[in-house]
């Protein structure tokens, strides 16, 4: 059997701090402020500063990999201008986890921006493909002879729906159908890149992080419920996946949305990164302009998701009927009591077992997230982590409960994992 990866994730923007971009230019300008939200970066955790004390949790957690991100307007602060100085602590930090035998797993777009990015190359434009795509080349050439996994995008159609559907996210355009060029982009990128990874050596593994939601039918009875939850699931859950199969992006939400474009993507990934949380229910509305309609039925975390542990098996056996590997790139609970938060693990962590006896190729699981963080519209009212930060009190790390019950976990599934390896060789 294969090696199987126990991690954590972050992304670079949500703890490292000490950044200028388009979500702090955003806050400067009071654009967050929306639905009594107003979340406040404040440095984030700190993490930038406190980094080798955060990896030294990592250690004592005994994760042998660890997600990241590189903050793009950290490293390239103006159009044509790279830091050394920022690339030299992203080195040490790699370094660090190489020394300590844990395999790093960079994302290169995390949702944030450079402040210059969006009027110099918005994602609806074609320039966006060739700036992102310098951007990660002076990263990949940088960091090839260490980094073996690369995830170009996180949940893409969610930050293209953040920022060109909703307008929440800068830039904040709410047009549909730039939304979908901006999205078509960002896939086009990723292909370009993947074959700049497989140019170096086919050694390289390179997928995507993407979000997937269940979404189950408010009323089974009724055939239009049954309806909106098929177009909303094949839109949100398998417009990306399909498109790599059949090299064309189509949506189809009526009257909403209707895109249908070719896309040569040729089935450019190695692995799916599966980010999993929460059930949705739909629901049919008498509208002429939006009949969709979805909610969650029962709230049971501070976000206001359901606790639904069943449907990280259903997404896996979905997903793996595209061929490849799959990474649970992101699971996690915003919630301060540690008893739910164990169980939260303990059931999700059921099913993924599951779902690897029965034959499916799962490479590796990380939980969202290490550290209490800066959660984009909520702030740091929402705590995912598994280390407490104290923001009052120099973002002083507390470990919780759930720390060493992970911890406590992962030796646990290890000898059931031995135990399938032993079971399946061949004598």
């Amino acid at each position: 059997m294969k090696k199987f990866f126990w991690g954590v994730a972050t992304s670079s923007f949500q703890i490292e701090g000490h950044i200028e971009n388009d979500f702090t230019q955003w806050e400067k300008e009071g654009k967050f402020k929306r639905d009594g939200l107003n979340p406040t970066y404040d440095n984030g955790s700190n993490h930038w500063i406190m980094w080798k004390e955060d990896f030294g949790l990592l250690k004592e957690l005994n994760v042998n990999a660890y997600r990241f991100s590189f903050e793009w307007s950290r490293i390239q602060p103006e159009p044509n201008s790279f830091s050394e100085k920022a690339l030299d602590q992203y080195e040490r930090m790699i370094d660090y986890l190489l020394k300590n035998e844990i395999e790093p797993f960079p994302t290169l777009h995390h949702f944030t921006h450079p402040i210059w990015f969006h009027e110099f190359s918005p994602w609806h434009t074609e320039k966006s493909i060739d700036v992102y795509f310098e951007f990660v080349a002076k990263i990949f050439n940088r960091f090839k002879d260490r980094v073996r996994y690369w995830i170009t995008f996180n949940e893409p159609l969610v930050w293209v729906m953040a920022a060109y559907g909703e307008g929440n996210f800068p830039p904040g355009i709410k047009n549909l159908n730039l939304m979908m060029d901006a999205l078509y982009n960002i896939l086009i990128a990723h292909s370009k890149v993947y074959d700049l990874i497989k140019s170096s050596s086919q050694n390289f593994q390179t997928g995507i992080a993407n979000h997937f939601i269940v979404f189950k039918s408010d009323r089974d009875w009724f055939l239009l419920d049954k309806a909106v939850r098929n177009r909303i699931h094949k839109f949100f859950n398998l417009v990306i996946p399909d498109a790599f199969i059949t090299n064309n992006l189509i949506v189809s939400l009526p009257p909403i949305l209707k895109y249908e474009k070719e896309i040569n993507l040729n089935n450019k990934i190695d692995f799916w990164g599966v980010n999993y949380y929460y059930r949705l229910f739909t629901k049919f509305k008498l509208s002429l302009s939006n009949p969709f309609y979805f909610y969650t039925k029962h709230p049971e975390t501070d976000t206001g998701w359901e606790i639904y542990p069943k449907g990280i098996f259903k997404v896996l056996k979905m997903i793996s009927k595209y061929g490849k590997p799959i990474i649970v790139t992101e699971n996690g609970i915003a919630i301060n009591d540690e008893k739910i938060r164990m169980k939260f693990l303990r059931k999700h962590l059921k099913f993924i077992f599951k779902a690897i006896q029965q034959g499916i190729d799962i490479d590796g699981y990380f939980y969202w997230s290490l550290l209490d963080n800066y959660e984009w519209l909520f702030g740091k009212s929402k705590r995912f982590g598994l280390v407490y930060v104290d923001y009052e009190n120099e973002f002083k790390r507390i470990p919780k409960e759930s720390f060493y019950y992970y911890k406590n976990l992962i030796q646990i599934y290890n000898q059931k994992l031995d135990v399938i390896s032993t079971e399946n060789k061949v004598v």
